[in-house]
């Protein structure tokens, strides 16, 4: 889990009661940051590829003329 801070306070709430919830919140969470992270690898990677950039600027100048 990339954000300790609420790890921690996650593992404060010692209750055997909650133990089964809290376990679940940060798989899930730690599931979310996987999930974002590629997305942001694929969008990453369509936007500010040179291929794509060079496309964009020839359609543009294309269109202009």
């Amino acid at each position: 889990m990339r954000n300790t801070w609420l790890e921690n306070e996650l593992k404060k709430i010692t209750e055997e009661k909650y133990q089964f919830i809290i376990d679940t919140c940060i798989h899930y969470i730690e599931e979310l940051e996987d999930d974002n992270e590629s997305l942001q690898i694929a969008l990453e990677g369509n936007i500010w590829s040179p291929k794509k950039w060079n496309e964009n600027k020839a359609k543009k100048d294309s269109d202009k003329k």
